[in-house]
């Protein structure tokens, strides 16, 4: 039987604005960038916001994100670099600080609303075990007493204990071991299993509420410029069926990040009856839909047009009379 939206297996790709490569392939050719996002979750239940890691967003573009989506719609977001990559995790840098507290509270249309699902903090290469595990252990912990604390200030009555997740992405091979879940699990973290070169497809779940998964791929240079085959897709599919069977109780969610060519969504929705899932709307629909709104939008602005050229006649007609 499928699992009509907000189903919980929700499946998403990292990022929505992609212009160059998903337009006609993805988004049809007269709609504007502007509205992407709206397109997007008429058809997907969940993105992940992959800009929030190279620019924070100001509260009022993370509102507009919030008032052009579904009730139903979920987000994740990353964490800003300057906060993972740089600074990476250090308490005792105050720029890294406040770059954290930024990123928080102008998340707060999201939160408040309870559609953002999680943060996504995302390691660097060569942030290992042996030089950072203090680094990583005393920003969870700050993170919790932050979100105990000035979280639920900020939230109010909208705070749950859903609010503020957090995930780790790790991309340094010295986190696979068992002592690593056991911490994430002391801190309520989600661990963010991922399909890619580097580390093995580890489905763990270190955190009772979220799996978390995310499919780079296996390109050469990069990662992400990958086509996943319709073998690869199916098999996939049978083993997060398989977390899904063992876990029903709680949200998960898969992500793809391989973005070049329109893979990540072409991906997305070819994964979607391996699963059982279907899209939130059928595309040819969503397709009538906003292509109504482009002609009615012409529509209006030729009349605006006419009108006026109309009124600059009278204009002259008035005048030659005079």
């Amino acid at each position: 039987m499928s699992l009509e939206p907000p189903a919980q297996f929700l499946i998403g790709t990292c990022g929505w604005s992609y212009k160059d490569d998903w337009k006609g392939i993805f988004y049809p050719d007269h709609l504007v960038a502007s509205q992407f996002l709206e397109y997007y979750s008429q058809i997907l239940p969940t993105v992940e916001i992959d800009s929030s890691f190279y620019h924070i967003p100001s509260q009022k573009t993370v509102l507009n994100w919030c008032q052009k989506t579904p009730k139903t719609f979920k987000f994740s977001a990353k964490l800003p670099q300057t906060v993972t990559h740089r600074a990476k995790l250090s308490l005792q840098k105050q720029e890294m600080i406040e770059d954290l507290h930024l990123y928080l509270t102008n998340m707060l249309p999201l939160e408040k609303e309870s559609k953002l699902l999680a943060h996504l903090i995302q390691l660097p290469p060569t942030f290992s075990e042996l030089n950072f595990s203090h680094n990583l252990e005393s920003f969870l912990n700050y993170w919790n007493e932050w979100r105990e604390t000035k979280g639920k200030e900020l939230c109010g009555s909208s705070f749950t204990k859903e609010s503020f997740r957090p995930v780790v992405e790790f991309r340094h091979k010295s986190w696979m071991k068992e002592k690593t879940f056991e911490l994430l699990r002391k801190y309520n973290v989600a661990y963010c299993a991922v399909v890619e070169p580097l580390l093995p497809p580890v489905m763990e779940i270190t955190r009772k509420d979220l799996f978390y998964l995310r499919f780079h791929g296996y390109g050469k240079k990069p990662w992400w410029n990958y086509n996943f085959s319709h073998e690869e897709l199916a098999h996939w599919a049978s083993e997060l069926n398989e977390v899904y069977s063992q876990n029903p109780r709680i949200t998960h969610v898969g992500y793809f990040n391989n973005h070049f060519s329109g893979y990540a969504v072409k991906n997305a929705m070819d994964i979607l009856p391996e699963m059982n899932l279907k899209p939130i709307k059928d595309q040819e629909v969503v397709n009538l839909l906003f292509s109504e709104k482009f002609t009615s939008k012409k529509t209006r602005k030729a009349t605006q047009k006419l009108s006026h050229v109309q009124k600059q006649n009278q204009k002259l007609d008035r005048w030659f009379k005079d």
